[in-house]
């Protein structure tokens, strides 16, 4: 008789722990498959902004690519951070929003040219004032900051859901903490008034970013702005044609080479956004997806001829 209770239990128990580990696995492998709706946050970078600059090192995935001569914009990705102050917040231009839609993102900006979209809730400043705010103490143009969790609450008190289905992208693909490589040095040229350069640090497995050659850093924490993975990814740009403030079409959409770096490595691969609606991908030459170290991530969206060095 107490075999039979002991068999019984043992199969119970059994049981309960197949089903404990499959459901687990099933977690960890679709770690996005369902999550918070991401914000992707323009962030003004000229001279000016860059000094005024907070929350990049909160951000997931920051998007840099050419505005108007001489400058770039950001684009920052926000996963699940809460409660971090955003700025100075920009105009967008079509190309960014591609890439929000990309991302079903609450898109924070102000003003600018933008896609209509439903995947994207768009909190232009210009509509929806109240998530943000103007720092007296900047001056100019410069000075309009946002927090995280209050576009978060606009956005539920709009209507719209908490929660998109993320199951392909570059947040599923930070799994790896792949180290000791022996490439220290990166710069990118995006133009004779602008460079920026990272120095790895093989403690913290990161690189520390400069601009011009000075350490960048958070306006209010001090802290260095540092990266985990580094995508320079080659698109094509062009001014459009008759458009007195010089903006440019960048090419997002396509395919193309892309350089990435992390833990010290490199990688030459191949990017493809088949539509504003998928993904950009990365593959490696046996054309196989390619993962990345965990951390955040930069993408440097450079014109194709743009001059970049590692070592």
């Amino acid at each position: 008789m107490k075999k039979g209770i002991l068999g019984k239990s043992f199969l119970y128990g059994f049981i309960w722990l197949f089903f404990v580990l499959f459901t687990c696995l099933t977690i960890n492998s679709n770690i996005y498959a369902s999550t918070v709706r991401p914000l992707a946050i323009m962030i003004g970078n000229s001279p000016e902004e860059v000094i005024h600059q907070t929350g990049l090192n909160k951000a997931d995935i920051i998007y840099e690519a050419n505005v108007e001569y001489p400058f770039t914009r950001l684009m920052a990705i926000f996963n699940n951070s809460d409660k971090v102050i955003v700025g100075p917040v920009r105009s967008s231009r079509y190309y960014f929003s591609r890439l929000a839609v990309e991302w079903s993102a609450i898109f924070a900006h102000c003003g600018g040219q933008s896609l209509k979209s439903e995947r994207v809730v768009n909190l232009d400043q210009m509509l929806y004032p109240s998530p943000y705010w103007r720092n007296k103490n900047i001056g100019g143009w410069i000075n309009l900051f946002t927090n995280t969790n209050n576009l978060r609450e606009k956005c539920r008190k709009l209507g719209f859901q908490d929660e998109v289905n993320l199951s392909e992208g570059l947040l599923n693909l930070r799994t790896l903490n792949l180290s000791g490589g022996d490439i220290s040095k990166i710069s990118i040229k995006y133009n004779q008034k602008y460079s920026i350069s990272y120095e790895y640090k093989p403690n913290s497995n990161t690189y520390l970013r400069y601009i011009n050659s000075k350490p960048h850093q958070d306006s209010q924490t001090l802290e260095s702005i540092a990266a985990s993975n580094i995508i320079i990814q080659y698109v094509p740009v062009e001014e459009i044609p008759g458009d007195e403030e010089g903006r440019l079409e960048v090419g997002v959409i396509g395919e193309g080479i892309a350089k990435i770096f992390y833990g010290g490595n490199y990688y030459l691969t191949k990017w493809v956004k088949k539509s504003k609606d998928h993904p950009t991908v990365y593959y490696n030459n046996q054309g196989n997806v390619i993962n990345l170290n965990q951390g955040n991530i930069w993408v440097h969206l450079v014109p194709e001829e743009t001059k970049a060095w590692f070592k």
